[in-house]
């Protein structure tokens, strides 16, 4: 194309003035000059560089969070959906990155100009912070941020961030503080000035707040006037089921049927209109009938096509409604069809399971709800809201399971015992005959099994299309098919997580289910042993027979502890005091001698007594009287003050305690001296015998012989490891070695300057060349302490990098955490920095009124942590170290 020289000339002079201009245009808008060009240039960077970035991740995030979630039916739908911890991990790197971009847009382009903000991007970029914290689930910091955004700015964001606020307190479960604020935004909302988008979310706020308490009217009321400022309709849809499951747990069934029927009517996706159906079946009224008519409609919904996939959900609906109707054998019949269709949903398998299994668990029928129980932990999911609760029943039945196999197998191997080498040899061939059989058979099983499932892949495909399932592969229904397949795994050894050396995992999870059963580990121990053997090697099985007396005593043990343990197990675990009594009695009759027979008969007498059977308890308590006259437990029975006075006792040594605590202030320590001798004569317990030693070590400490001081301290350490004084006491000892240490190693420079002060009456001493502390009391409702110490740590790292200090942060009272910073060579330093707390902007986020803050000499600390009397400190310190 020709162009004019002219024109050429024009071009490169244009192209020579752009990045000149571009270059004056940026270097020109400061941050701290309110001008039009300024604010447009920092607006409009901070919205479509930093800003517009961090949304799209933020809003992508959520998308996943969202899709992640999955709903169990069987419960009131979350209103919000933040799926399990796992998925917010899973986002957590993304929100950090929402955080950074944020962030830059704060410190690039924030026009915060004596107090005013210019940009009104900015707390639009501190409300996506907040937000980034809240969905990594760090809810103080997030906490934080929105009340920064209330204090700083008067927007429609400052409403919102009082609403993520209340949210965050519901996570918390810090719901009386959650209402106090929901209760400010309904007068902000009567007041009209919250816009349609904030009175969306903080109508679910608040219907949330009250479906986590059950209070359900409350809660329908919230989605009533939530569901009108949803802009989606799945999200209304959505808002209508939960609010039908609210009036169905509440009671108010023909409101839930005709909730349920409005969802029906609002376009929802499939499966929740198929969910409305179902919810409105559970919903009739028992009270006047009409359950026959729902069954029916059920059962006809069976035959369709289109609910061919929802096959196992209605399945498990007929069997609730068989329950409600006290039909329990109806009930079984139907959870067992539905964990049979269920081909890919195990969420409903697991339920189906479930319920077996707390019907066998009442009946009760260990052995079937065992069984159940294993199924049921094998396909519930891990984000199940009572999963914990489902593995501890199970880790129960598992080991009640295996304290009967332990039981049983030493029975069989004493009986071997008292016959001939050769019948012993003769019995075992015939058991290792009788596995190969078994096992030739399970061979034969596993290719027929190969073979059904086959054939039922082709027949539940049809049947499913048919709207049938498939009635012959299914484990109670074709038991050789299924005997050695999934189900027998789990009943064998339960839900295995995906790690190495699972058997001692395993184990672990065990013991610590009967940590107070004594040798269930090692009962547990020997059972696993034996899985490790060769099934088909006779001479192992020939060494388990115990034919010497020791071993013959060991296996009697094993078997005594094993029925001890399984009667506590019923006792304690199971609330199952008729099993618990058979167990114990089972052993008092049979293992004479035992050892375990003296707690055998406490107990036995305790619960004939709670199940009304006094006569039973009048005859234990006379057999334990004549046999065990000088036992502590014949005493309990037999004396009914024996306990009374032993609490005495307790008591007297409390006492004893309370006055050398105040002792010790007035200066009296031959007191203390005198009330810890007098211990030896008193129930005392081990804490208390702790704290007494801590307090003899401090009295000792006041008489100036501190080589004496610090050996009795070093006691304190050594012995009391497993109290609450080992902690302050090993702070003040390790404190105390420092500080010898540092006085050795420097020069006397003249005497350091004292202050002046008439004396106060106080506890405390005024020592300013000790070793001191910083101390940071923290109220953690309002604080995260760890947040706390992390912002703390990183200050000292960059501002103290050469002074090696160190955050100790350690329990202090209820509702209160106690941060020491150490240590400051003398009152100089540790003031200084005390200074730096109050003054350096890198700390202004752990400043607040729940937050306190002090100094505290070494010699002091103890006699602080121990009294924890703080308006008493804080007088000494406010006199001795800010007066001046």
């Amino acid at each position: 194309m020709y162009m004019p020289d002219s024109r050429k000339f024009l071009l490169r002079i244009t192209l020579l003035l752009i990045p000149a201009l571009a270059i004056s245009f940026f270097s020109g808008c400061s941050t701290q000059k309110d001008s039009f060009v300024n604010r447009a240039f920092h607006t409009v960077n901070a919205k479509y560089n930093g800003y517009f970035n961090a949304r799209e991740i933020y809003q992508e995030s959520l998308e996943s969070l969202s899709e992640a979630h999955t709903d169990n039916y069987e419960q009131i739908l979350s209103v919000f959906r933040y799926g399990t911890e796992q998925d917010a991990a899973s986002i957590s790197s993304n929100m950090d990155v929402v955080y950074e971009k944020a962030s830059l847009v704060i410190r690039r382009h924030s026009m915060d100009i004596r107090g005013e903000e210019h940009n009104k991007w900015i707390d639009e970029s501190y409300f996506l912070i907040g937000r980034s914290h809240f969905f990594k689930r760090d809810y103080t910091l997030a906490i934080l941020t929105f009340e920064y955004i209330i204090r700083q700015y008067d927007t429609q964001r400052s409403h919102d961030s009082k609403v993520w606020i209340a949210k965050s307190y519901n996570q918390q479960e810090r719901y009386e503080q959650a209402h106090r604020l929901l209760e400010t935004l309904e007068r902000r909302y009567n007041s009209g000035v919250l816009n349609d988008e904030t009175v969306a979310m903080f109508r679910k706020a608040y219907a949330d707040h009250f479906i986590r308490q059950e209070r359900y009217e409350e809660a329908a009321r919230q989605l009533e006037k939530a569901i009108p400022y949803q802009e989606s309709r799945h999200e209304r849809a959505r808002l209508t089921f939960i609010q039908a499951q609210v009036y169905h747990h509440s009671g108010q069934f023909a409101r839930a049927q005709e909730t349920f029927e409005r969802v029906l009517d609002m376009r929802a996706d499939r499966n929740m209109r198929f969910q409305a159906r179902i919810g409105m079946a559970l919903a009739y009224d028992p009270s006047v009938g009409g359950s026959d008519f729902i069954r029916q409609e059920l059962m006809e919904m069976l035959k369709e096509d289109r609910y061919g996939e929802f096959q196992d959900q209605i399945y498990y609906a007929l069997a609730q409604l068989y329950m409600r109707a006290g039909d329990e054998d109806r009930a079984i019949e139907m959870f067992e069809r539905s964990a049979e269709v269920s081909d890919n949903n195990d969420l409903q398998k697991g339920l189906a399971f479930l319920r077996l299994g707390e019907i066998y668990f009442e009946h009760p029928d260990y052995e079937k709800a065992k069984m159940y129980y294993d199924s049921t932990t094998a396909f519930l999911p891990g984000n199940y809201d009572e999963i914990d609760k489902v593995r501890l029943r199970h880790q129960v039945l598992t080991g009640l399971a295996q304290l009967s196999e332990i039981i049983a197998v030493e029975d069989s191997l004493q009986q071997l015992a008292s016959l001939s080498s050769d019948e012993q040899e003769a019995i075992v061939a015939d058991i290792i005959e009788g596995l190969r059989e078994e096992e030739r058979k399970r061979q034969e099983a596993e290719r027929q099994r190969q073979q059904e499932m086959r054939e039922a892949g082709r027949t539940a495909r049809q049947g499913r299309q048919m709207g049938r399932g498939s009635e012959g592969g299914w484990y109670f229904y074709n038991t050789t098919a299924k005997a050695n397949g999934e189900m027998e795994f789990f009943s064998n050894f339960g839900e295995r997580p995906l790690e190495d050396m699972w058997r001692i995992s395993n184990r672990q999870m065990m013991a610590g289910g009967f940590g107070d059963m004594d040798g269930f580990d090692d009962l547990v121990t020997e059972e696993e042993d034996t899985l490790e053997f060769d099934q088909y090697d006779k001479e192992k099985y020939l060494r388990n027979i115990p034919n010497t007396e020791e071993q013959m005593a060991a296996s009697i043990e094993r078997q005594v502890q094993a029925y001890f343990n399984k009667a506590m197990l019923f006792r304690e675990r199971l609330n199952d005091l008729s099993n618990a009594i058979e167990s114990f009695t089972e052993l008092v009759n049979n293992f004479d001698g035992s050892g375990k027979e003296l707690q055998a008969y406490y107990y036995l007498y305790h619960m004939h007594r709670e199940t009304g059977n006094h006569a039973a308890a009048e005859q234990v308590k006379n057999t334990l009287l004549q046999n065990y006259p000088d036992s502590e437990y014949a005493m309990i029975i037999g004396d009914p003050d024996y306990a009374e006075n032993i609490r005495n006792r307790q008591n007297l040594a409390n006492e004893l305690y309370e006055q050398s605590y105040r002792a010790f202030f007035s200066g009296r320590y031959d007191v203390i001296a005198e009330n810890r001798a007098a211990l030896d004569t008193l129930e005392v317990s081990r804490e208390l015998e702790a704290r007494f030693a801590y307090l003899h070590a401090m009295a000792l400490g006041k008489n100036d012989d501190q080589e004496l001081f610090m050996a009795e301290l070093q006691n304190v350490v050594d012995i009391y490891q497993d109290t609450p004084v080992h902690q302050p006491a090993s702070v003040l000892l390790a404190s105390l070695h420092e500080a010898r240490e540092e006085r050795m190693a420097a020069e006397p420079e003249g005497e350091t300057h004292r202050r002046e002060r008439d004396p106060i009456d106080t506890p405390y001493n005024f020592s300013p060349d000790a070793v001191h502390f910083f101390v940071i009391l923290v109220q953690t409702e309002h604080h995260d302490p760890s947040y706390v110490n992390a912002t703390i740590s990183q200050f000292n790292e960059t501002q103290y990098e050469d002074e090696n200090l160190s955050v100790n942060n350690i329990y202090f009272e209820e509702g209160k955490q106690l941060l020491t910073i150490t240590n400051f060579a003398n009152l100089e330093s540790g003031m200084e920095y005390y200074q730096q707390w109050q003054d350096n902007e890198e700390l202004e986020t752990v400043r607040s009124e729940y937050i306190e803050t002090f100094v505290i000499s070494v010699d002091n600390y103890p006699m602080f942590y121990q009294d924890k009397e703080i308006e008493e400190y804080r007088y000494f310190f406010d006199y001795y170290y800010l007066e001046i």
